[in-house]
This record gives structure tokens, sequence and C-alpha cells, in this order.
């Protein structure tokens, strides 16, 4: 039974703080000097014209406001939309641009007719090496030398006892294959292919010479529209954030006159806000 009373005592208390929190929120609404409080509180003609004038005011700018971001938001989704289409041309083609394929090695060109060290893929001239597998008699190769076909030189030559391979780089030093007389079809038919495949890379790479250019002459083209278009919504877009800007000011010098009328009049305080 002790423990009953304490709640009206809560219920006090909390109603105390609801009414001082709601009395403290109106006096920095309308404050005044304590020998002007009936302007705040009272119910005279006078004081509800002067909190009245106040508080269109403070509606008036709120209003202003909503009104002036709404109609900027609108023009800004409208030349958004404007300039949108022209927007993601530029995004597609430089994606474009960014997936034409790269040359890397390419696939295995004709392997069966490969001879060791040479391995021959569509971009790149191979020179492989073996070498031992962790101590175990069994060999693996790995690459020696990765020549690129672009500028690449091959040819057949022979002598008495052999015949050879010349690879010549495009900086003009070369390295040379000799091959048994026995194998002279085999080479000869691998350097005919490597002669095929550079032509084949040369004209690989002239493809994608003549596709990036396409496609930079196209962004720059769709960055140009772009930007014509931006600058076509342009004049709108700044007027009517011009009339927002005037609207807010109009509305902030309302106030401003309302907050000074109300400390003149109203007991010598400025509202907040």
């Amino acid at each position: 039974m002790a423990g009953t009373g304490g709640h009206p005592v809560r219920t006090v208390i909390v109603v105390l703080v609801v009414v001082g929190c709601g009395l403290l929120f109106w006096l920095l609404r309308y404050p005044c000097v304590p020998g002007r409080l009936r302007y705040a509180f009272s119910f005279g003609a006078e004081e509800r014209a002067a909190r009245r004038a106040l508080s269109d005011a403070r509606g008036e700018r709120r209003s202003a406001c909503e009104k002036a971001d709404r109609s900027v938001a609108e023009a800004e989704r409208r030349w958004s939309d404007r300039v949108a289409p022209f927007r993601q041309r530029v995004r597609e083609l430089e994606a474009a641009r960014a997936a034409l394929p790269k040359p890397g090695q390419g696939r295995a060109v004709r392997p069966k007719r490969w001879l060791p060290p040479l391995e021959l893929h569509e971009h790149v001239l191979l020179f492989m090496k073996n070498e031992a597998a962790g101590g175990e008699d069994a060999a693996r190769t790995s690459v020696e030398e990765e020549l690129p076909l672009a500028g690449l030189a091959v040819d057949f030559g022979h002598t008495r006892d052999n015949v050879h391979i010349r690879v010549t780089r495009p900086d003009g030093t070369s390295r040379t294959e000799h091959y048994p007389r026995d194998r002279e079809v085999a080479v000869y038919d691998l350097v005919e292919d490597v002669r095929n495949q550079v032509l084949r890379h040369q004209q690989f790479l002239a493809r994608q010479e003549a596709r990036e250019a396409e496609l930079v002459t196209e962004t720059k083209r769709a960055e140009a529209d772009l930007a014509q278009a931006g600058e076509a919504g342009r004049p709108e877009l700044d007027t009517i954030r011009e009339a927002a800007r005037t609207r807010r000011a109009r509305a902030d010098a309302l106030l401003r006159a309302a907050r000074d009328g109300w400390k003149t009049d109203a007991g010598g305080l400025r509202p907040w806000r």
C-alpha cells in the first residue's frame, strides 16, 4: 500500500514537465519581457493581432520556401530528363570502348605443327623452356620469352647440316632455333603458320584501332550533344532558380519585418525564427 502513492506524484510531474515544455515553446515563438507577457498569452484583440501577424509571416515564409523548392525540383527533373538520353549514350560508348578485346595470348594456333621450343598463339609467339619439377625425373615447361606478333619477322633457313627458324624482333634483334634436316618440311610449315598469323594479328590490331578511333569520335560527338542539350535547358532552369530565390528572399523580408514589428510592439524581444 505504501508504494501506490508514487503513481499520482509521477503523473503530476509528467504533467508539469509537459506544460512547462509547452510554455517554453510558446515563449520561444512569442517572446516577451515579464512586463509584456500579455502579448504572448492574452486573448485581447491587439495581442491576438500581433501574434497572428507573426504567425502569418512564418506560414507565408514556410509556404514560399516549399513552393520554391518544389518548382526548382521539378525544373531540375525536367532538365535531367532532357539530358538523360545523351548521358546514357556517352556511358554506352565509353563502356563499348572499355570492352574492346585485349590481345593477350589468344587461342593456340595449330598446336600439332609446333616445334619445341616454339608455340604459336593468336597474338604471341612463345619460346618455352624445360624445368626440373622439384627434383623429379619428369620435366615441366615454362615460358622463357613471349613475343607479340606485331612487327615480328620469321625466316626459314638451311645449311648442309640443319634447318633453322630465325625470329627477328621489332627492335632488330633476332633469335634462331636449329633443327635436323629431316625436319625441313615441319620447320617450313611452322614458319608459314607464324607468318600467316602475324598478318592476321596485324589485321586484328588494325580493326581494333579503327573501332577504337570510331568510338572515340562517336563519344566526342555524344559529349557535344550532351553539352548542347544541357545548355538548351539551362535558361529555363536558371530562370526558375532565380524566381525561387526571389520568392524566398521576399518571404524572408516579410518575416524579418514581422519579427521587427513584434520586437517593437510586443515586448522588446525579437522572435528566434
